[in-house]
């Protein structure tokens, strides 16, 4: 897979910043843009995830990092952002928590799970 030029990175919980910045990095990325889930009006999941889907559906991403386990709670609306990111061929890749070993490419193209 050739590098992004536009990542995103979609942090549930403040611990997972630091492993999706690192694993950016050590693929050689640009620095992912961040969609946090955070406290207040504009932090909560439904905002962060709104905000990242309408950056997909905008073509402003070509690639995006999640957690796992528990990227999204909601099966549907993780479904959902599946479905998006592959028909806008947005490569997600998901990082495996304490655990710096292999990644799974789950959608948009590449290489398969």
């Amino acid at each position: 897979m050739v590098a992004p030029l536009l990542p995103a990175a979609y942090v549930r919980d403040i611990a997972d910043w630091q492993l999706l910045m690192t694993t950016a990095a050590q693929r050689g990325w640009p620095v992912p843009v961040v969609y946090a889930v955070g406290t207040g009006p504009a932090g909560g999941r439904a905002a962060a995830l709104g905000r990242l889907r309408a950056a997909v559906s905008a073509g402003r991403h070509d690639a995006l990092l999640m957690p796992l386990p528990g990227a999204l709670g909601d099966a549907g609306q993780f479904m959902g952002l599946l479905a998006l990111c592959t028909r806008m061929g947005v490569v997600v890749s998901f990082v495996p928590r304490g655990d710096s070993g292999p990644i799974v490419r789950a959608a948009g193209g590449g290489d398969g799970w």
